[in-house]
C-alpha cells in the first residue's frame, strides 16, 4: 500500500502563515520546524507546481522593499480549506524509523569504537538542536508573543527540547555500557 505524501500539506500549512518562494519555504523549515519535519528542494518545487495546477496555491510576482521582483506562492481559499480538512480528518502517523536506535539495537555487530564515535556525533547534533530551540523560543517569546499560533509553537518546542534532553541522557547511558 502506497503511503500518502505529506509534503503538499506541509507546504499548504507553511503558506497559510505567509506567502513565500521555494527557497524561503526551505529556509522557513530550517529555522522553525526542522527538528520534526524536513523537505528537500527536490520535494518542494515539484509539489508547488502540482499544488498550483490543482488551484490550491497561486504563483504571483511581488516587489520586495529594494524594488526587486520575485515570484512567490500564496495559498488560495480552496488550498486553505484542503489543508484544514486534512488537519481535521487525517490520523497522526509518526515516523517509525530511527537510525540511532537501530544502530544501538544491532550494536553487537559494530565496532564499539565506531559506535561510540557516532554516538558522540549524535550528542553534538542534539546539543546543537537544543541551542537552536532555545534561540527560537526566545524569538517566540519576544517577536511573536501576540501571534495566534504562538502557544502551539511553544508547545511543539517544549516537546522537542524534552526529547533532545532525553536523547542526550540516553546516549550517555549507552556510551557507558559500551565502554565497560
Amino acid at each position: 500500500m502506497k503511503r500518502e505524501s505529506k509534503t503538499p500539506y506541509a507546504l499548504l500549512g507553511i503558506l497559510s502563515q505567509c506567502e513565500m518562494n521555494g527557497y524561503e519555504i526551505r529556509k522557513y523549515i530550517e529555522s522553525t520546524i526542522s527538528f520534526f519535519w524536513s523537505e528537500s528542494f527536490g520535494q518542494i518545487y515539484p509539489t508547488l507546481a502540482k499544488l498550483e495546477e490543482e488551484g490550491l496555491i497561486r504563483e504571483w510576482e511581488k516587489t520586495d522593499s529594494s524594488g526587486k521582483k520575485k515570484k512567490v506562492y500564496k495559498i488560495t481559499r480552496p488550498g486553505l480549506e484542503a489543508f484544514r480538512r486534512w488537519m481535521d480528518e487525517s490520523t497522526i502517523q509518526t515516523n517509525k524509523r530511527n537510525e540511532l536506535l537501530f544502530k544501538v539495537f544491532f550494536g553487537r555487530h559494530m565496532n564499539p569504537k565506531l559506535l561510540t564515535q557516532q554516538l558522540e556525533e549524535e550528542t553534538r547534533k542534539q546539543k546543537e538542536d537544543l541551542k537552536s530551540l532555545k534561540t527560537f523560543q526566545k524569538e517566540l517569546d519576544s517577536d511573536w508573543e501576540n501571534h495566534p499560533d504562538q502557544e502551539y509553537w511553544s508547545l511543539t518546542l517544549e516537546y522537542a527540547e524534552k526529547l533532545a534532553k532525553l536523547n542526550l541522557d540516553w546516549i550517555e547511558k549507552v556510551k557507558q555500557k559500551i565502554n565497560h
